[in-house]
């Protein structure tokens, strides 16, 4: 029994370097709470062991080609569907157990996110997420390379200062300093994630607005009350999960949705794709603004 701590650190090691990204001699010892010269040992045990380490400078990472790899990597990995299921069934443990919590600590260590559920994150966003979340802990300067604004509707590089995610790591709230302004953009727009290196300079300008439902922005809410079908209560909650404990039923084989909105463009937008399950109750602001859309399409 007096070997097992070691074992376990070993195989935490395996697991950092198989992973998609590199790290130094110093970062795996601090990680793993271990001295480097213990890394150095690790490394050496996993050579013995037939696998192959590429080594850039201090950087270390197991080659691809190395024997074994493919079986770990298909007995570490969750396909997405596979990553739903074990999240829903964590989440649907009672509240502030122990098993929940042990049980997602241990998924989420494995894929090395410093607290984001894997599950929550897109297989296609994960390294930019863990880039975004690196940068905002040693409060650095990024590139968002390549990034597609759909305002613009120009692809061009952000230089930006990352300070606060969104839900569900869908959108981040960065500082521009070109434009002088707090802006939010999603992670599914950008190309990569760039460090340039550089410190934060603007930390006392950092400002995020509350989002909504819908994802949208703002800092003057007001109630929304409306109808839904099944159907779109259905779509509601699968479209944009947090609106769940926003909907209850009626009674009548409906279901009311209450809750405040930013704007009318977002729940605008999902009002007028199912104009015939959704009757809006109040406000009459928003009737008004439906109304006007509606009487303004030309097909």
């Amino acid at each position: 029994m007096s070997d097992q701590p070691a074992v376990i650190r070993i195989l935490r090691f395996l697991m950092l370097i198989s992973g998609g990204f590199d790290y130094s001699i110093p970062e795996a010892a601090a990680l793993l709470e271990v001295s480097e010269r213990t890394i150095y040992r690790y490394i050496e045990t996993l050579k013995d062991a037939g696998f192959i380490i590429n080594r850039l400078g201090d950087r270390v990472k197991i080659d691809k080609q190395s024997p074994y790899l493919k079986e770990i990597s298909d007995l570490l990995h969750f396909t997405p569907e596979e990553a739903w299921i074990l999240n829903k069934a964590i989440l649907a443990l009672d509240d502030e157990t122990y098993i929940k919590e042990n049980l997602a600590r241990k998924l989420y260590a494995m894929y090395d996110l410093k607290g984001v559920p894997y599950p929550v994150v897109k297989r296609e966003n994960s390294e930019r997420v863990i880039a975004l979340i690196r940068a905002i802990e040693e409060k650095r300067t990024v590139i968002l390379y390549q990034y597609k604004s759909s305002n613009s509707s120009r692809v061009c590089d952000r230089i930006v200062e990352p300070f606060e995610f969104t839900l569900n790591y869908g959108f981040i709230w960065c500082y521009e300093p070109g434009s002088r302004q707090n802006k939010l953009f999603k992670t599914a727009r950008i190309g990569k994630v760039i460090s340039t290196g550089d410190q934060w300079n603007h930390e006392e300008d950092h400002r995020s607005k509350p989002t909504d439902i819908f994802r949208v922005t703002g800092d003057s809410p007001f109630l929304v009350k409306m109808r839904l079908s099944i159907r779109a209560a259905n779509l509601l909650t699968e479209e944009y999960p947090v609106s769940e404990p926003f909907i209850m039923e009626d009674g009548h084989g409906d279901y009311i949705f209450e809750g405040s909105v930013n704007s009318m463009e977002g729940i605008g937008r999902f009002a007028l794709g199912l104009m015939d399950e959704i009757t809006i109750i109040s406000p009459e602001s928003l009737k008004k603004y439906l109304n006007k859309k509606i009487a303004k399409k030309k097909f």
